[in-house]
């Protein structure tokens, strides 16, 4: 063989080659976990346990509080810019608020990085795999799936490019369906379900089970997330210049009727700084502003007459 026909002959093999005689592909790529749940935040679920590996080793863990406003659905987590090949695992345990220590449900959830590619893999925490107390769980290292036992692993062949809009095809948020309308907030009483107030209308102070005495707040509202959404009560006595201290709870709302949600049981301490006595038979100014995960909030505001009298 001359030397023109082995020249010839080596670029023919580079352009057969796809890592060889040129530039090397990309080295390495992302995996996103996207979360979604049918078990609703706040209700269902109290606190989620995260905990993300790479290679089988732990790169992080978290506990996910209702109470700290971090628990919400749909949310994301990112393996980002790791090796061509790299396995990355995400393990949650759901917990109720009634029981901290046994796991409602377990989910888990591994794949591969490819390089030059970022991809999505969907996980859904599912009512059908939630374990009843005494019940068995799936065999380790199989996982609840619909119900069923299934091998966690998925290949990233089958997983699809990860987009910000991923979840636009998920189940639609009732208390939020179109994103983007101004947010609705509703004043009114109510300590099991949410009845209108007109301004001036009386409302019942009541006499709380640890000392202190409230009225019960209750909202109706819509275009804020049902999840994840802190609700803050504020109240003004005018005649006595008094402001009472806030209420800040952050509670799942509960569905209502046309395209509303609603949100009872608020109960609102009157006095601290006054005594009850003072206030009885007063006019004071509620305003209720719920802000959601998205940034969006809404505020109501009602005035009412508390009772001469405490129940």
């Amino acid at each position: 063989m001359n030397i023109r026909t082995f020249l010839l002959a080596a670029l023919a093999l580079c352009a057969l080659l796809v890592a060889g005689c040129g530039a090397a592909g990309p080295t390495t790529g992302t995996v996103v976990f996207g979360v979604t749940s049918e078990l609703r935040a706040g209700a269902d679920i109290d606190l989620l346990r995260v905990v993300l590996r790479v290679d089988g080793h732990v790169v992080h863990e978290d506990a996910l509080a209702q109470k700290n406003g971090q628990l919400f659905f749909p949310r994301e987590f990112f393996f980002s810019d790791l090796e061509d090949g790299a396995a990355v695992e995400i393990s949650l345990e759901a917990f109720g608020p009634e029981d901290t220590e046994r796991p409602l449900l377990t989910r888990t959830a591994s794949t591969r990085v490819i390089g030059g590619r970022t991809l999505l893999l969907r996980v859904r925490l599912e009512r059908e795999c939630v374990v009843a107390p005494g019940a068995a769980t799936c065999p380790a290292p199989q996982t609840c799936v619909a119900g069923g036992c299934s091998a966690p692993d998925v290949d990233p062949r089958q997983l699809e490019p990860y987009t910000t809009s991923w979840n636009a095809d998920a189940e639609p948020d009732l208390c939020k369906p179109a994103p983007g309308e101004e947010p609705v907030v509703l004043v009114g009483e109510g300590q099991a379900d949410y009845f209108p107030l007109d301004d001036l209308d009386e409302v019942q102070v009541e006499a709380g089970p640890q000392g202190g005495y409230h009225i019960f707040v209750a909202i109706r509202l819509k275009n804020l997330r049902r999840s994840g959404s802190l609700t803050v009560v504020n109240g003004l006595v005018p005649e006595l210049g008094y402001a009472i201290e806030p209420l800040e709870v952050i509670f799942t709302l509960d569905p209502d009727e046309g395209g509303f949600c609603k949100l009872a049981g608020l109960r609102f301490r009157l006095d601290g700084e006054r005594k009850i006595e003072e206030l009885l038979g007063k006019v004071v100014e509620i305003e209720v502003t719920v802000t959601d995960p998205d940034g969006d909030a809404g505020t109501g505001r009602r005035a009412v007459t508390l009772s001469q009298t405490i129940l």
